[in-house]
């Protein structure tokens, strides 16, 4: 029984295109990426599902891309790098609260 996007999965070795998280090298890291098939110009902005506007693509970068139009997949990874460096920012400040440890850290003399 073949499966939906065999061929896509394969042209791109199970990797996430915008992040490259590979999938292809054991259970753990295929499931933690949620791997799925992303349109690089998305359907609802009148991208085909026509081979060459499909990629690979885990869940978070898939999520981060969302349905922003882009037109080629380098713009693709462009948008997500961006999305991604943003998502970490926000991270640092209020998950690990890196500006409120700086500010309270004293310099030794």
């Amino acid at each position: 029984m073949e499966y939906p996007y065999k061929s896509i999965f394969e042209r791109y070795s199970f990797t996430c295109q915008y992040c490259g998280w590979r999938g292809d090298q054991n259970f753990t890291d295929w499931y933690i990426a949620s791997l799925c098939i992303d349109h690089i110009k998305p359907r609802s902005k009148g991208g085909t599902d026509d081979d060459t506007n499909l990629v690979v693509s885990c869940h978070a970068c898939n999520q981060y891309k969302g349905s922003h139009e882009c037109e080629s997949l380098e713009e693709a990874k462009e948008f997500v790098s961006r999305k991604r460096a943003e998502t970490q920012t926000w991270f640092e400040k209020h998950v690990l609260k890196k500006e409120e440890l700086s500010k309270n850290v004293k310099m030794p003399c």
